[in-house]
C-alpha cells in the first residue's frame, strides 16, 4: 500500500481545494445544460435552435487567452479560447455532467464547451480504474476548453433583473 494518497490525504486535499476555490478565489460562472428533448436536430444531429435549462452558478478557476481577430464575409469579429476548471466534487454535488455543447456564461460572454478533460488524479491514481482498489487516489477536477460564442448564435435570454424596485410615485394623495 502506498504511503500517500489514502483516504485521510484525500480528505485533506478535498477540504483545501474547496476552501481555495469557493472562499479565496471566489469566481463563479453560470452553467447552462442543453435540453435534448426540446432541441430539434437535423439528419446529422445538429440543431440550430437549442433549448437550455436555467443556469446553475458554479465556482471554478478560469484561464483565458487573448482575443484573436476573425475576418469573414460578415465583417470582423473576435474569438478567444477559455479554460474553466471545476472541482469534480462540486459538479457531482450540483448534479452537472459536463458535455461538449454545454454553455458557460462568464464576463458577459457565452462560451461553448469544445473539450472535456477528466484525467486529473491525486497521487496519479483514478480510484474507479486502479487495480489496487478504491482506497487510493482521487479524481480531482474537470477541465473544460471553450470558445466564445456570438450573441446571435445562442438563444439565451438576458432578462436577469438586478437591483431595487423604487416606488417613484411622488404625487400627493388625492390627485
Amino acid at each position: 500500500m502506498a504511503l500517500f494518497g489514502g483516504s485521510r490525504d484525500v480528505s485533506l486535499f478535498r477540504t483545501l481545494n474547496k476552501e481555495l476555490i469557493n472562499d479565496i478565489i471566489d469566481t463563479e460562472v453560470y452553467y447552462y445544460k442543453i435540453i435534448l428533448d426540446e432541441t430539434k436536430v437535423n439528419l446529422y444531429g445538429e440543431g440550430k435552435d437549442k433549448s437550455y435549462y436555467a443556469p446553475i452558478k458554479v465556482p471554478c478557476i478560469i484561464e483565458r487567452t487573448d482575443n484573436t481577430a476573425v475576418y469573414d464575409d460578415f465583417g470582423s469579429d473576435y474569438t478567444r479560447e477559455v479554460q474553466f476548471r471545476f472541482l469534480r466534487d462540486t459538479l457531482v454535488e450540483k448534479n452537472i455532467y459536463a458535455e461538449i455543447g454545454d454553455v458557460i456564461e462568464w464576463d458577459n460572454e457565452q462560451h461553448i464547451v469544445d473539450v472535456v478533460v477528466e484525467n486529473e488524479y491525486f497521487a496519479g491514481k483514478n480510484p474507479s480504474t486502479w487495480d489496487g482498489g478504491d482506497t487510493q487516489g482521487y479524481n480531482v477536477a474537470i477541465e473544460l476548453t471553450t470558445h466564445v460564442a456570438k450573441k446571435s448564435q445562442l438563444k439565451i435570454r438576458d432578462d436577469f433583473r438586478v437591483g431595487i424596485n423604487k416606488d417613484n410615485n411622488d404625487l400627493p394623495v388625492g390627485i
